[in-house]
């Protein structure tokens, strides 16, 4: 017999002894558990593991700007071309400015237009009885009523305009109009002048030279022989006339007037 065959035969016999019925032992058998032998493996100690550090992407650090902009606003210079206020006295009316004041014109608009120019009336009589008062301070004038309005300094006559609520060459009877101007040289002249540049302190040679002659007369003064009297276009509706120095060229222009004007 061989091993393995003498094996298997113990190992029955053993079963069927434990299997038999009535048979006890009679005292317990103790069962010894042999320590299998167990085929370890040597254990291995690991070594410790590495850590590998972790090597992160530099930190960036963002930083936002925020975009200023800067607006530059070119400084806007408007420049305003002054207001032409220049008085000027025509055979027809006064210029002030652009600004037309024929006569025939209304009294109170020619008041406010020529005050826009030239401030405040130094004196203003208000509406006069041409016969009694008005005679007194501007001769014979339209009736039944006048009104003179001056502008000058320290009760001087510069510029004398007259208003008529009478018949004139300008305009009938019950509406108030302007039909008359004088100007004089005074302590404080205003220094106006036609459009032609003629004001007081002109020569007659140079009024000769600046209108048509046919068109000027100059004769004497009715109050004084040795003065000059001229006159430009003195007909209906236009006219402008003066006194002067005396009647020759070199002689100086001392009045300039203009309209219908009174008489003495």
């Amino acid at each position: 017999m061989n091993r393995r065959s003498i094996v298997v035969m113990f190992c029955l016999a053993v079963v069927l002894a434990a299997c038999s019925p009535g048979e006890e032992s009679a005292e317990s058998s103790t069962t010894t558990l042999l320590p299998v032998a167990t085929s370890e493996a040597p254990t291995t100690t690991a070594p410790a593991a590495t850590t590998t550090p972790t090597t992160l992407p530099p930190s960036t650090t963002s930083t936002t700007v925020e975009a200023t902009t800067t607006t530059t606003t070119a400084a806007t210079t408007t420049t305003t071309e002054p207001i032409d206020m220049t008085v000027q006295l025509t055979d027809e009316g006064i210029f002030v400015g652009e600004t037309w004041l024929p006569f025939g014109n209304d009294d109170d608009d020619a008041i406010a237009i020529l005050s826009a120019s030239l401030g405040a009336p130094a004196s203003d009589s208000g509406w006069l009885d041409s016969a009694t008062d008005g005679w007194t301070q501007f001769g014979v004038c339209p009736s039944p009523n006048v009104r003179g309005v001056s502008w000058g300094d320290g009760g001087d006559v510069s510029l004398q305009v007259l208003f008529t609520d009478g018949d004139t060459d300008f305009w009938m009877g019950g509406v108030e109009h302007f039909f008359a101007f004088y100007y004089s040289d005074s302590s404080a002249p205003l220094g106006l002048t036609t459009p032609e540049g003629i004001g007081v302190g002109s020569s007659l040679g140079q009024l000769k030279a600046t209108y048509d002659p046919a068109k000027i007369v100059i004769d004497e003064a009715f109050f004084d022989p040795s003065l000059g009297f001229w006159s430009y276009d003195l007909m209906d509706w236009t006219g402008m006339w003066g006194y002067a120095t005396g009647q020759a060229d070199v002689h100086v222009i001392t009045s300039i007037n203009g309209g219908q004007g009174c008489g003495e």
